[in-house]
């Protein structure tokens, strides 16, 4: 595959992905059991941990979009990267060692917020390092990096089982988040190219914080941001479904959930891979429209085929609408953004975040009104809404 030849032949490449592969480690390791940690290991109350996260999000938010910023008026982007890392090793060597109720609550509110700001910095260094190939192989490049983040979830997350189920305190995963970020911070310490000494143009742009603002406040990127928003919130609804309405019918258990949700995170990396010749030919506003409508399918079909064998047909479904609306809408927010990679994206964060709030509102509208099927159709015709809105607008250059 073309994107992965380029991919080996360009060390600064090799590196951003190494980088997205280690920070997945933490992700996969850390975003499953949080919760558990905070509630079962750390005792805090449903609610306290509720709080602690939702402090952390919205700093994680500000810390991103700052970050972005930022980095675009400095262009300082290996600094930027260094703090976020440290930031993360320093959180998680904290919660592990002290193995205390404040550890914990200081790492998730201060610590971690600024090391998540690490996955939208890396999708600019990626489109800045992919910025010397040609621009037809600029999205397929993108997407066969953001693969990376996806393999851990299928090769990490079995591990954790096995090793838990063997009785390894579960405080380990901290400890396991410290060693892969010790990873990332060691890259960029000594192996990323200096700010300035790239091979791609990466002038600062000197932008006041108010005209950075007022350029993420353009009506031509708050629309199509918006469109974007609608067709994320997918992938949100079915990591809040795919438990509940799998194990709501006679003969379905956690097991099935595992399994169904395994196959779709293994089958999503095959299929970022293969997105060239698609992008290559339709485009990305067409590309992402047609992810959407395929994973408004696969959520909509859920709970219609959830009691029947027929149900194991829908992970080539949601890998494959999955693989599309993981990566093609990051690389399309980021062109909104062209000559401000940074806030391309803070951009991205700006609309995975705005994404988990609506799909909230879905599954409280939903469920209020009808049930867990009823949720999973809404979602259904939002993903299309805002597929079928982008192929309307069309692409990035129009109002």
């Amino acid at each position: 595959m073309l994107a992965l030849r380029l991919i080996a032949q360009d060390r600064a490449l090799q590196l951003v992905t190494l980088a997205f592969l280690v920070h997945g480690t933490f992700a996969a390791s850390l975003v499953p059991y949080r919760s558990l940690l905070g509630v079962e290991w750390f005792g805090l109350s449903d609610g306290m941990f509720s709080l602690v996260f939702a402090l952390g999000s919205t700093l994680s938010l500000f810390c991103a979009i700052g970050v972005g910023i930022l980095t675009d008026r400095t262009g300082r982007r290996r600094n930027a990267a260094r703090l976020a890392s440290a930031s993360a090793v320093t959180g998680a060597a904290l919660v592990f060692l002290v193995d205390q109720t404040w550890a914990f609550v200081l790492a998730h509110v201060l610590f971690f917020p600024i090391g998540m700001t690490l996955f939208s910095q890396l999708f600019t260094l990626a489109r800045l390092a992919a910025s010397v190939h040609p621009p037809e192989t600029r999205t397929a490049l993108l997407s066969a990096i953001r693969a990376a983040f996806a393999v851990p979830f299928v090769l990490v997350l079995p591990v954790w089982s096995v090793v838990l189920s063997a009785g390894v305190p579960l405080i380990w995963v901290y400890g396991v988040c410290a060693m892969a970020e010790a990873m990332t911070l060691t890259l960029f310490l000594l192996a990323w190219p200096r700010d300035g000494g790239t091979r791609w143009k990466d002038a600062p742009s000197g932008l006041t914080l108010v005209g950075a603002l007022r350029e993420l406040a353009e009506p031509r990127v708050v629309g199509r941001s918006a469109l974007v928003v609608l067709v994320l919130s997918g992938v949100q609804i079915y990591l809040i479904l795919v438990g509940l309405v799998l194990t709501g019918f006679e003969g379905r258990d956690a097991g099935d959930v595992a399994i169904f949700a395994g196959a779709v995170a293994g089958l999503e990396i095959p299929f970022m891979l293969m997105l060239a010749t698609p992008l290559a030919r339709f485009g990305q506003v067409k590309t992402i429209a047609f992810g959407a409508l395929v994973y408004a399918a696969f959520v909509g079909l859920m709970p219609v085929l959830g009691p029947s064998p027929a149900v194991w047909i829908l992970p080539i479904l949601g890998a494959l609408g999955g693989a599309i609306i993981l990566t093609v809408p990051n690389a399309f927010l980021q062109d909104l953004m062209d000559a401000r990679p940074g806030a391309g994206g803070s951009l991205i964060a700006l609309s995975n975040l705005a994404a988990q709030l609506l799909a909230a509102g879905i599954f409280a509208g939903g469920t209020a009104l009808g049930g867990y099927g009823l949720v999973a159709w809404i979602a259904a015709l939002v993903i299309s809404a805002g597929g079928l809105g982008l192929a309307w607008r069309g692409g990035n250059n129009t109002a």
